[in-house]
C-alpha cells in the first residue's frame, strides 16, 4: 500500500450513549470486522503500541468495550504470559474457555468493576463513537484510574462530535493523568479504482446504512436526505480523479508516575 502516507505527530438509562438502533446486528458487526482488519493494516497490527516486549513477559490488559472479545481473543493467543480482560455492557456467550481471557459484563459508562492502578496496558478502538462529551469525559478518567502508572492506552479517535473529534488529545489532557500523549495520523484514500480505496468506501457505505435510523434524526434531515448524502458521496469517491482522503488517528497516553 504504497499511496499511503503516514505523520507521525508529538446501566444507567439517564446516561446517553446515543447507540444506534441497528436493524441488522449481523451486518453491522461485519462491518467492524472488516474496520478493525482495516486498522490493523495502517497501524501496523493488532497491538497497536510498543508493549509487545511487555505482553511477552506477562502483564494486565484491558480491552475497553470489546465488540464480543474479538481483540482481546487474538492477541491473548499471541501473547500466552499476558492477562486479557474485555468489559461491555453486553457479553456474548462463548462455548469455549480461553485460559488467559476473562470477559465481563458490566455497565462501562459508570465505575469499572477493578480496583485503581490494575492494568499495564488498555486498548479501545473506535468505541467512543456516539458518547456524549460528559459520558465520554467520565469514561476517560475511568480508563487512566484503572491504568497503572506509566501504563499505556490505546484509543482510536472517532466521535460523530465534531468538537470531541477534533480536540480529543484536549480531553486526554484534561483528565491531568497522562505525562505524554502521542499521536499518529494515517490517510488513506476512499475509493477512485484504488484497490483498498474501494474496500474502505464499501465498509463506510454498508456502515453509514446500518446507523441511518439514529444519525439522520441527529443530524435533523430526512431519510431521503440522508441517502441522498451518501449516494453523492460514493459518487464523488469514485469519480475518476477523485482524492477524497480520510485521516485516522491513534492517540497514545502514558499515565504520570507516581512520586512518593
Amino acid at each position: 500500500m504504497s499511496h499511503l502516507s503516514q505523520i507521525k505527530e508529538n446501566k444507567s438509562v439517564s446516561e446517553k450513549d446515543f447507540r444506534s438502533p441497528i436493524k441488522n446486528e449481523e451486518e453491522i458487526n461485519n462491518t467492524r470486522l472488516y474496520a478493525r482488519a482495516f486498522y490493523e493494516y495502517i497501524f501496523n497490527g493488532k497491538v497497536g503500541a510498543p508493549v509487545r516486549e511487555k505482553l511477552r513477559n506477562g502483564a494486565k490488559v484491558l480491552e475497553f468495550r470489546s465488540d464480543g472479545g474479538i481483540w482481546a481473543i487474538e492477541v491473548s493467543a499471541d501473547y500466552p504470559n499476558s492477562e486479557f480482560y474485555a468489559v461491555d455492557s453486553i457479553i456474548p456467550k462463548f462455548d469455549n474457555k480461553i485460559d488467559n481471557v476473562k470477559f465481563i459484563e458490566c455497565n462501562i459508562f459508570e465505575k469499572l468493576p477493578f480496583p485503581a492502578n490494575e492494568f499495564d496496558y488498555i486498548f479501545s478502538e473506535s468505541k467512543f463513537l456516539y458518547m456524549e462529551k460528559n459520558t465520554f469525559r467520565k469514561v476517560l478518567l475511568e480508563i487512566f484510574r484503572v491504568l497503572k502508572p506509566e501504563g499505556i492506552s490505546w484509543i482510536k479517535k472517532q466521535n460523530i462530535d465534531y468538537d470531541i473529534s477534533t480536540s480529543f488529545e484536549n480531553y486526554v489532557k484534561e483528565t491531568e493523568k497522562a505525562e505524554s500523549i502521542v499521536y499518529r495520523i494515517v490517510e488513506t484514500q476512499i475509493g477512485s479504482g484504488d484497490t483498498e480505496g474501494e474496500f474502505l468506501l464499501e465498509v463506510i457505505i454498508l456502515f453509514y446504512k446500518n446507523v441511518k435510523d439514529c444519525l439522520a434524526p441527529l443530524m435533523n434531515i430526512s431519510f431521503e436526505e440522508f441517502d441522498d448524502l451518501i449516494n453523492n458521496f460514493q459518487s464523488e469517491s469514485n469519480a475518476e480523479g477523485s482524492k477524497v482522503i480520510l485521516k485516522h488517528k491513534q492517540v497514545l497516553a502514558r499515565k504520570k508516575r507516581m512520586y512518593c
